[in-house]
């Protein structure tokens, strides 16, 4: 991982990794007539758009991505973290498995290792999220999921991490349900612009909170397919 600079923008952040499902199953086409994975891309070209019309968020919010199958049918980490300044979206590509678990791990990774590096910066930071968006069947080995989950429980436990479980159509909610105090959302229409333009807001309202006070996100309600 690579550090990020802070000499330049020593704002306290709200760090937030992305585990994005790009398995085979993401290339079907919902009744937009555009295939699952282009209506996630053009989510993340949203998300973009949103924190850079944002002059708080711009500043204090950080993301990383994890890609979930893919052309390397593999969990990788597909951005370092980078701050929404810099933040330019890119072309996911769906192919392959879904290792979702083995996602999650790289995902806690990475939110501890931003915690550290902003330790050792000397900036401040408000609980990290982890958003999870997916549309199938974990594909990993039984001790491997089972390892993500606890890690994941223990984490949230913890309070290091906020996980949010979006799943988009053959999700299967019960194992989302696994690794997450929270609800699972469902994604009913593939409203991705919608997701990335909320989850755009609720990251600037993290961003003008104080660490460990308590806050309360904008309404899913111009999801309506979507309930909390």
């Amino acid at each position: 991982m690579s550090a990020v600079d802070y000499s330049g923008n020593p704002n306290q952040r709200t760090p937030c990794v992305l585990v994005l499902d790009t398995s085979g199953s993401m290339q079907a086409t919902t009744s937009t007539g555009k295939s699952r994975i282009a209506e996630l891309n053009d989510g993340i070209i949203a998300l973009e758009r949103s924190l850079k019309e944002d002059s708080t968020a711009l500043v204090r919010v950080q993301l990383a991505i994890v890609s979930v199958g893919g052309p390397q049918d593999d969990a990788d980490m597909m951005m370092d973290w980078t701050d929404a300044t810099h933040f330019q979206s890119f072309p996911l590509t769906a192919d392959g498995s879904t290792p979702l678990g083995r996602g999650l791990r790289i995902g806690l990774q990475l939110v501890e290792q931003a915690k550290q590096n902003l330790k050792t910066s000397g900036v401040s930071y408000t609980r990290p999220w982890m958003m999870v968006i997916t549309d199938g069947e974990p594909t990993d080995s039984g001790e491997e999921w089972s390892a993500a989950v606890s890690e994941c429980k223990a984490a949230e436990a913890a309070k290091k991490v906020e996980i949010f479980a979006i799943g988009v159509e053959g999700a299967n909610v019960s194992k989302m349900s696994e690794f997450t105090s929270k609800p699972p959302l469902m994604l009913g229409g593939m409203k991705f612009k919608e997701l990335f333009v909320w989850l755009s807001a609720s990251l600037s309202a993290a961003s003008r909170s104080r660490p460990g006070e308590k806050l309360e996100l904008p309404s899913t309600d111009p999801w309506r397919h979507v309930g909390l």
